[in-house]
């Protein structure tokens, strides 16, 4: 198989920028349909049990974003497309997922309203299982680009910008989308991220044309080599999956209300709006993210990745669970504030390292691989959360808060016994 070129070539600020737009417009989606519209959509066809519900399509829509995920990684590493290995996955996903996530407003419609309301959950499922495989068919393809075509002294700059990017979609997911969803443009605001994510794609793939490398012809697989490959690699890097598993847990702690935070502000803070509490909450926390994610993420590239990951674990499992604790709004929004900081690191950090890590001709595979990191905690999450939430009371929510901080001690200590400097060193250099 072969491997891209040019990797000792600098690359600069604005191809960074450029090759990392498809992280905003997917991020936008994924803010908005999973902490925003899902719940809506589900509030307006369901009457009881809308917690379970919610958690159980987002569990099963993220099941199915994981495999999606890996078998694009996988396929991309032998696409041997005249576009390039990555680019036709990228393009697919963000063009195809406009339509799809749009489905919904099928029943919202004053004009169709009456024709498709009885079929308002299965839409609903449809739109957001459809929104899930597409996007994944683009992230899982994308992640390896910081593989190929990115030089090693740089990945932490570019994760860093990723991790910005990520950021700037969270926050257009969290402002603008809450502001149409609060005055009931619910429709309108579906149409808006789906048509964020395709222009995300196309920008993505006009910067990355000519450095995305296809692979040989006689690299190419079917779909079913790839199933069967899909957890079978040619060169085990153990450290690599310690790594994985960290991140699994502290993604769950980070996404634990993602799926409920509308109905965390109904019962915690009663006299705060509920979308209005959510966009104050998510506004505050993305301003502090983004600015740690490319501090750190520059900063990594000079000193390190595990220390900075390694601190942002264990700053995260304290500020968790005193946001659980606390009765005061203002102070829940500062302890939210610093856990968003000390974020940071984890969501631009660790996939910089996960890079350095993964060998070079198996780089969209071991990519998704480290993606798992996120897709198994939203799965997870939905599930076990949603379960929890059946009732939704300052008790459930409060238990959710103690477990998200045990989780973040946990994957820190994991990750401080796992993963040791002298090991990321060995591979990193075997790397090179």
């Amino acid at each position: 198989m072969t491997t891209q070129s040019g990797l000792s070539v600098k690359r600069s600020i604005g191809f960074l920028f450029g090759m990392s737009m498809l992280m905003l417009g997917a991020n936008l989606v994924w803010t908005a349909y999973n902490s925003v519209l899902l719940p809506t959509l589900v509030e307006g066809v369901v009457t009881q049990g809308k917690g379970l519900v919610t958690g159980l399509i987002g569990f099963f829509g993220t099941l199915l974003a994981i495999i999606v995920s890996l078998l694009s990684g996988i396929l991309s590493d032998h696409s041997a497309s005249r576009w390039g290995r990555r680019t036709p996955a990228i393009l697919i996903g963000a063009i195809i997922g406009l339509p799809l996530i749009g489905l919904p407003t099928l029943f919202l419609a004053p004009t169709l309203r009456p024709i498709f309301l009885s079929l308002g959950l299965p839409i609903i499922i449809l739109s957001y299982c459809g929104m899930q495989f597409t996007t994944n068919v683009g992230n899982g393809a994308w992640w390896p680009l910081l593989v190929d075509v990115v030089p090693e002294n740089q990945r932490g700059t570019a994760s860093g910008i990723q991790g910005f990017l990520t950021m700037i979609g969270a926050t257009i997911g969290i402002v603008v989308v809450t502001i149409f969803n609060q005055n009931g443009q619910t429709g309108l605001a579906l149409w808006l991220i789906g048509g964020v994510l395709a222009v995300s794609g196309i920008i993505n793939a006009v910067v990355i044309r000519g450095k995305d490398k296809p692979a040989q012809s006689s690299d190419k697989i079917s779909l079913g080599q790839a199933v069967r490959d899909m957890f079978r690699v040619k060169t085990r890097v153990a450290v690599f999956f310690w790594v994985v598993f960290a991140m699994l847990l502290a993604y769950m702690g980070i996404n634990s209300l993602q799926f409920f935070a509308r109905y965390f502000f109904q019962v915690y803070f009663p006299a705060v709006n509920p979308d209005a509490g959510f966009r104050t909450m998510g506004g505050i926390s993305l301003v502090f993210t983004m600015v740690s994610a490319i501090i750190s993420g520059v900063v990594s590239d000079r000193i390190g990745r595990r220390p900075l990951i390694l601190w942002a674990m264990f700053l995260c499992a304290i500020t968790t669970l005193l946001m659980g604790l606390v009765n005061n709004y203002i102070a829940f929004l500062i302890l939210a504030a610093i856990r968003s900081a000390a974020t940071g690191p984890i969501m631009a950090i660790a996939p910089a390292l996960a890079s350095d890590l993964a060998p070079k001709d198996e780089a969209g595979q071991y990519m998704a691989y480290s993606n798992l990191s996120t897709g198994v905690s939203g799965a997870l999450g939905g599930l076990i959360f949603g379960v929890i939430l059946v009732t939704l009371t300052r008790t459930t929510f409060m238990s959710i808060f103690i477990i998200s901080a045990f989780l973040f001690l946990l994957g820190g200590i994991i990750f401080a016994i796992k993963v040791p400097q002298k090991e990321i060193n060995s591979r990193t250099q075997a790397a090179k």
